[in-house]
């Protein structure tokens, strides 16, 4: 399916995870689909979200990672983080501004959007931001890109009802597995 060596890595990982007994029953109950096309539709989906070939990263806690999340998103199997450092400095950045805190969450909100070329497509309204926080000493393997960018309304043409492109630009990491018990609500930010 893929010629360069990372990207069948990245999709070996992927069939094997999603061959797992239960997950094919996952799949075929919940999306009537197969471990060969779920794998096919996670790698498409790798390839629109990061420019080029992704990095293979090893990574050495302490570290801590980031995902933005509405209600409907998946918390836990969600393979698509970024580095705490993009949020943090957002809110160092808006903090010496004066905002109400609903304009304040917004503005992160939006600003995250843009950096991070999240789609209204992907039906994610960002509300919840969740840690996932690699303890010392554990390794965590993911591939890490440059964010592509990314319409706003996915299914729409530049300029019609606002339609625009979200620059992307964000380093994010794609990690295939990873311990659910490092995953912890941070912070609410819904309004």
């Amino acid at each position: 399916m893929n010629n360069d060596p990372v990207w069948g890595k990245i999709e070996g990982q992927i069939f094997q995870k999603l061959s797992l007994k239960h997950n094919v029953i996952y799949l075929r109950e919940k999306y009537n689909t197969t471990p060969e096309l779920a794998t096919q539709k996670a790698v498409s989906e790798i390839k629109s979200g990061i420019i080029g070939i992704p990095k293979e990263e090893e990574i050495i806690g302490p570290k801590l990672f980031f995902r933005v999340v509405g209600p409907i998103n998946d918390i836990f199997s969600g393979a698509w983080w970024f580095d705490a450092d993009l949020y943090n400095n957002l809110e160092t950045v808006f903090s010496r501004i004066y905002f109400i805190s609903t304009d304040k969450k917004k503005a992160i909100r939006d600003m995250l959007r843009e950096l991070l070329a999240i789609s209204v497509n992907f039906n994610n309204t960002m509300t919840e931001v969740w840690a996932l926080e690699l303890p010392p000493g554990e390794r965590l393997t993911g591939y890490s890109g440059i964010g592509s960018p990314q319409k706003l309304f996915g299914n729409l043409p530049f300029t019609e009802k606002g339609n625009r492109l979200l620059v992307g630009k964000a380093r994010q990491y794609y990690f295939p597995v990873k311990n659910p018990l490092w995953i912890k609500e941070y912070r609410y930010f819904g309004e």
